[in-house]
């Protein structure tokens, strides 16, 4: 089983799956870009789908006969929010990290469609220290979400919230609400409507419905849509459910029975919540297992990949690092070139020393510091992005013997970016490949967080279309950044600041 294996307690070690990204050629856009200067990659006689057939192994594989939609803004992402809970007939399935406190009507929706169909059945999973932490009006994610299990009852509204097993004990008493948040958390983004299923990397919160720019997929298939309710369902079994109880919480938090609680026997959740994972992904891997020999170029391909690693369960990051070794392998002997997207430059080490040994062109797209989530925050957090600007800088020079190798930040007057994914262009004017999810590729996205993706392999022209566009969309809003102006942007940055930089490369 490639990428799921029991855990041994004493020594977790990772592993790594799948990504892709190769060359393309842009159409005309406003600005010259790094990725828009190639115009003829060459040919090759291997088609994407044969050089990418070694991602399939040890991965659930579905083939999505419908077609899948590429949403662009945040605006389209809400829209299908609703319709989905309007329209669904079944379950609503919903995995963020939290929904905002403000979201009022998307749970008068769930409200009202409960109320509607009395079959409908309601399952979410959000984060248990980020969806129980309080705003200035004391209303969290999890007070918001209560009365609809207390007017609906358990059996049809269950309320998920993991809890990371590396905060427990007397330091779960000693760290304040949001710092917490830095030992990790449940950060799979999957919506759900009977056989529609959105991916993505936002949340459910306001600015991600107006001006925070993400990525969103939907994807229409009843096998895939059920792979991802019981991923959600699995994880709920080791989660903390929310339940009627305390009056001036709104709600109260219990284990299911016989599951260990990881604010109290860590070691113990750990095993338990492996043993379910293994299980699931085991399954879902034969059930879902497809035949290289059966595989079409016609054929668009949907494979989920995991990451849990303080769970012992490393699927995501081996099926990363297999894509990285199949995008060299190919680039050694025909051009190529891929785009990875970040909110936070901070990529993981692994990751950055794949970019710098490829054969492929790399073009990294990520926030410009007045894009970043933290450029407006107060206290500590406001040198967040110049922290990032820091560590850009610094592989930068790492890249500078490279003229392969760019650097693009998306600014957009008013908005945040908080896109992530890859793009693959092995020897086609269009992508080949793309990934989608939580992922943001730095160290707590492989060593911290439950995190989730999923790569396509297109089988059609207009998906690729469709996926280009999306990517160009991005690359609109964005410049390319050279070291000498990083190291401008850098120069007299205080030494404290840089000795901070460990911390943020592991915990932001």
């Amino acid at each position: 089983m490639n990428g799921i294996r029991r855990l041994v307690l004493q020594n977790v070690r990772p592993r790594t799956l799948c990504a892709h990204y190769s060359a393309r050629a842009a159409p005309q856009r406003p600005k010259q870009t790094r990725l828009s200067a190639q115009s003829n990659l060459g040919p090759s006689a291997m088609s994407a789908h044969q050089v990418f057939a070694p991602l399939t192994k040890g991965c659930p594989v579905f083939k999505i006969s419908q077609p899948i939609t590429v949403l662009r803004e945040p605006q389209q992402f809400y829209k299908q929010l609703i319709h989905g809970i309007k329209h669904a007939q079944r379950h609503i399935c919903l995995s963020s990290l939290y929904i905002g406190s403000e979201e009022t009507e998307l749970v008068a929706e769930l409200k009202n469609a409960l109320a509607r169909n009395t079959k409908l059945q309601v399952r979410v999973l959000l984060d248990c220290l980020r969806g129980t932490r309080t705003d200035s009006a004391g209303m969290s994610s999890a007070a918001l979400l209560a009365p609809l299990v207390q007017q609906f009852g358990e059996e049809r509204v269950q309320v998920f919230m993991y809890h990371t097993p590396a905060l427990s004990g007397l330091s779960k008493q000693a760290w304040p609400q949001r710092y917490n948040e830095t030992f990790g958390l449940q950060h799979i983004k999957a919506y759900i409507f009977d056989d529609d299923v959105i991916i993505s990397g936002a949340n459910l919160s306001r600015d991600y419905f107006t001006n925070r720019q993400d990525r969103y997929m939907r994807i229409s298939d009843p096998q895939f849509s059920d792979y991802f309710v019981r991923l959600v369902s699995t994880i709920g079994q080791f989660s903390f459910r929310v339940l009627n109880g305390d009056q001036a919480a709104g709600y109260k938090l219990e284990m299911a029975d016989g599951v260990a609680d990881p604010t109290r026997d860590p070691r113990e959740f750990v095993r338990e919540a492996n043993e379910l994972m293994v299980q699931f992904l085991h399954r879902a891997e034969i059930e879902h297992a497809v035949e290289a020999g059966s595989i079409s170029e016609h054929d668009t391909l949907a494979i989920p990949t995991v990451q849990m690693r303080q769970l012992g369960i490393t699927q995501d990051e081996s099926h990363m690092r297999e894509f990285f070794e199949l995008v060299h392998a190919f680039a050694r002997n025909y051009k190529s070139r891929s785009l990875m997207a970040s909110a936070y430059f901070n990529f993981s080490d692994q990751y950055k020393r794949s970019v710098l040994d490829s054969a492929s062109r790399w073009d990294l797209l990520v926030a410009s510091p007045q894009a970043n989530g933290f450029y407006t925050a107060q206290g500590i957090s406001q040198y967040i992005p110049d922290m990032y600007s820091i560590i850009e800088h610094e592989f930068a020079h790492m890249a500078r013997a490279r003229n392969d190798i760019s650097i693009e930040e998306y600014m957009r007057d008013g908005w945040t970016f908080h896109g992530k994914g890859v793009w693959s262009y092995l020897n086609q004017p269009l992508p080949q490949l793309t990934m989608i999810g939580s992922p943001n590729y730095g160290y707590r996205s492989i060593y911290r967080d439950l995190e989730a993706q999923v790569t396509v392999v297109p089988g059609n022209t207009q998906l690729q279309k469709d996926i280009h566009q999306e990517a160009l969309g991005l690359l609109a809003h964005s410049k390319i950044v050279s070291q000498d102006e990083l190291k401008q942007r850098t120069r007299g940055s205080p030494l404290w600041l840089r000795g901070l930089k460990p911390f943020v490369m592991k915990k932001m």
